[in-house]
C-alpha cells in the first residue's frame, strides 16, 4: 500500500470514528460476540451442517495476510466482505500490476460507490454505501423467490423467468412481493434494510439469490476499478454530505459520462471473468441487470414518497441515468460475444422485467405512505 492510499485509509477511518459518535458505536470491530451471532444465524438453516457453517465463519471473520488493516471503528464484516470481492476481482490480474486502492462504507445514501479525496492526499478513496450488502441480500432473494422452479437440490433445477409464469407464481404465492416490499420499505424510511421481517428461503432460492447478490456486489466493485484502472482525472469535485460527518470536510470526485460508461464496460468484464468460470456468462450478466432495476427501484421509491409520482428526472447522482447505463452495457455485449450474446441479453431483460412486476405492486403502498405525510430517512436526502 502506497503512502498515499494510507491517507486515504486513515481519512477513511477518520470519518468512520465520526459516525461511531454520532451513533453510539464506537469500536465496533472489537465487537467480540460477532462470530457468535453470525453462528446463531447460520443454524437457522437446517440445511447447512454445523461443521461447515463453523468453517465458514472462521473463513469469513478472519482477515487474510495481504489485506490492509480494519479500522477500529469499522465493521469488520463489511471490511471483509470489501476486501473478498476485491479479492476476487484481483485473481485474474497479472502480479503487481494493480494497486488496490482505500475501500471502506458510510451512509452515503447512493447505492453505487463514490469516490472522495483525502485532504493532502491524491489517493482515492472508494465508499460504499454501508447498507448496500445488506440490500442486496435481501434484494436478490425477493426477485429469487418471485421466479417458480422445477426440480430440486439433488436432481437439478430450473427455474423460468417467464413474466406471464412469475405473475401467476406471485398470485398463488405472494411471498415475494411481500419480501420485495418490506425491504424495499425499510431502506426507504429508515435508511436499514434489516428493518425487513427476517426470513429464511429454501436452500435453492437461497443459491439462485446469492449469484444474483454476487453479480450486483462484484460490479459495483468492478467499476470503482475501472476508474482507477483508466487512471481516470476527476471532471469536478463537489461538496459531499454523510450523515454522521457533518464536521468533516467531505470532497467527492465526479466524473464525465463517458469515464462512467467506460467504468461499466469494465465492470462488466470484471464480473464476468470473476464469475463465469462457474456460471457461465448469463447469471453474472443477471446480477448486473438486477443491479440497474435495483438503482431504478430506490431512485423511483424516493421520488414517489417526496412528491407522489416517480417520473425519471435528474437527480444528485454522479453517475448517468441507469437506463442509459443498461442501454450501453448491453450494446457492449453484444460486441464482446456476438451471436453468443442472445441468451445472455434475454435473461437481463427478463430480470428487470420481473422486477417491474414487483415494484408495480410496491408502488401503491409508497404512493399511500407520501399521502400520509411519510418522509425517506435522511441518507436520501443530504444531498438533494
Amino acid at each position: 500500500m502506497t503512502s498515499e492510499t494510507e491517507k486515504a485509509r486513515a481519512f477513511l477511518w477518520e470519518l468512520q470514528a465520526q459516525v461511531a459518535r454520532a451513533t453510539g458505536l464506537e469500536h465496533l470491530a472489537e465487537n467480540s460476540d460477532w462470530k457468535e451471532r453470525l453462528l446463531e444465524t447460520g443454524r437457522q438453516m437446517p440445511d447447512v451442517p454445523e461443521d461447515v457453517l463453523q468453517r465458514a465463519v472462521e473463513l469469513g471473520t478472519t482477515p487474510q495476510e495481504h489485506w490492509p488493516p480494519c479500522g477500529p471503528d469499522e465493521p469488520f464484516w463489511g471490511y471483509s466482505m470489501i476486501h473478498s470481492l476485491a479479492d476476487r476481482l484481483e485473481k485474474s490480474f497479472p502480479p503487481d500490476s494493480f494497486t488496490r486502492p482505500a475501500l471502506g462504507m458510510l451512509a452515503t445514501g447512493e447505492i453505487n460507490a463514490v469516490t472522495l479525496l483525502a485532504p493532502d492526499s491524491q489517493a482515492h478513496l472508494v465508499v460504499f454505501e454501508n447498507e448496500l450488502f445488506n440490500f442486496a441480500n435481501l434484494f436478490s432473494k425477493a426477485v429469487a423467490l418471485a421466479m417458480p422452479y422445477e426440480g430440486s437440490a439433488t436432481e437439478g433445477v430450473a427455474f423460468s423467468v417467464d413474466t406471464d409464469q412469475v405473475r401467476r407464481h406471485l398470485r398463488d404465492s405472494p411471498e415475494a412481493v411481500h419480501r420485495f416490499r418490506d425491504v424495499v420499505l425499510a431502506y426507504l424510511l429508515h435508511g436499514r434494510p434489516s428493518r425487513a421481517r427476517p426470513y429464511i428461503p429454501s436452500q435453492i432460492v437461497r443459491v439462485m439469490g446469492a449469484i444474483l447478490r454476487d453479480g450486483m456486489e462484484l460490479f459495483v466493485l468492478g467499476h470503482e476499478y475501472g476508474h482507477v484502472m483508466e487512471e481516470h482525472v476527476a471532471d469536478r469535485r463537489t461538496p459531499r454530505r454523510m450523515l454522521g460527518t457533518e464536521d468533516a470536510d467531505v470532497t467527492e470526485v465526479a466524473w464525465m459520462w463517458e469515464q462512467e460508461g467506460v467504468a461499466d464496460l469494465i465492470g462488466w468484464n470484471l464480473c464476468l471473468m470473476a464469475m463465469s468460470e462457474r456460471f457461465g456468462p448469463s447469471l453474472p450478466h443477471a446480477g448486473v441487470e438486477l443491479f440497474f432495476s435495483a438503482c431504478e427501484v430506490l431512485e423511483r421509491a424516493v421520488l414517489l414518497l417526496m412528491t407522489g409520482g416517480d417520473d425519471p428526472r435528474p437527480g444528485p447522482s454522479t453517475h448517468p441515468p441507469t437506463g442509459l447505463r443498461r442501454h450501453i452495457v448491453r450494446e457492449h455485449a453484444k460486441q464482446q460475444l456476438g451471436e453468443d450474446a442472445a441468451p445472455l441479453l434475454q435473461l437481463g431483460a427478463a430480470i428487470q422485467e420481473i422486477v417491474d412486476v414487483l415494484w408495480e405492486q410496491t408502488a401503491p403502498v409508497i404512493t399511500e405512505l407520501h399521502r400520509q405525510g411519510a418522509v425517506p430517512d435522511a441518507r436520501w436526502t443530504a444531498n438533494r
